[in-house]
């Protein structure tokens, strides 16, 4: 029997999840399990979050969108997420709250039915909400801009087409800097 990818409690028994899990025939990934002969790449990944996001259908970005993007090693605790403004109604029912941001239709990805922020609007946003210069950030934005197949050039470009954000310009400068 081929089983699905994540093996997430809500559709499969935590019993059979843990036999799996002593048998050998299933790793942990993110918030789940997957079976040992499943290739792991981002929409393993996202679809590895789905028991965390898919009530209330959250974003997945920042940090943990980057783990899903494979420019993290390690799923990064807690995880961050955020509800889409422009789409859904705001949601005070998850804890911790989800950041509330206003997505454009191609800011965002559908990866193993998770929504995820692109490999540019991730590094875009870490960049532009962090305060200081971190060498470790940069090269993480700029991991992720390799994934996409994007120079730093046009990276910097494609995100003045972003709408207002706070701290956008310091964004768009640090990603013209990357190497």
């Amino acid at each position: 029997m081929r089983l699905a990818p994540a093996l997430d409690p809500g559709s499969f028994p935590e019993a059979e999840r843990s036999v799996l899990l002593l048998d050998g025939e299933a790793v942990p990934l993110g918030l789940t399990v997957i079976p040992v002969d499943v290739p792991v790449g981002p929409a393993v990944r996202a679809a590895s979050l789905a028991a965390a996001v898919a009530r209330f259908d959250l974003v997945v970005d920042l940090r943990t969108a980057a783990w899903v993007h494979g420019a993290v090693p390690a799923l990064p605790r807690p995880l961050t997420l955020a509800v889409d403004v422009s789409r859904s109604r705001r949601t005070k029912l998850v804890v911790p709250p989800p950041r509330e941001a206003r997505f454009r239709h191609d800011d965002l990805l559908r990866l193993g039915g998770v929504l995820v922020t692109t490999p540019l609007k991730t590094a875009f946003d870490l960049l532009r909400l962090d305060d200081d210069a971190d060498p470790a950030l940069d090269a993480l934005a700029a991991a992720l801009l390799r994934e996409a197949g994007l120079t730093a050039a046009v990276a910097a470009a494609l995100a003045h087409l972003q709408p207002g954000c706070p701290h956008k310009q310091r964004g768009i400068d640090r990603l013209a800097a990357l190497p």
